[in-house]
């Protein structure tokens, strides 16, 4: 998010006008959790796996739960502007 922010706040100045509301709305989200997204699916496909084979007490399942919540937390905080952006939200 430290990456995607400066490049999210560009893209929110290209595309909100001066005066009026903005026609793409969604742009600024979209770009500003691309890549936290990007990496939280990755973190999804590596840690389902870990999950079913690994042994019940060890480091690797207690990592990939992490990554699991992790990524669960990063999704919720997207979904939140982007349904905002499209107007599901009042």
């Amino acid at each position: 998010m430290f990456l995607t922010g400066p490049v999210a706040m560009f893209a929110m100045l290209l595309t909100y006008p001066d005066e009026g509301p903005s026609p793409r709305p969604w742009v600024t989200p979209l770009v500003f959790f691309s890549l936290p997204l990007l990496f939280a699916s990755l973190a999804l496909r590596l840690a389902l796996p870990v999950l079913k084979s690994a042994p019940q007490p060890s480091k690797d399942r207690t990592t990939a739960a992490v990554a699991l919540c992790i990524a669960g937390l990063m999704f919720a905080l997207a979904l939140g502007p982007a349904l905002d952006a499209i107007g599901l939200f009042g």
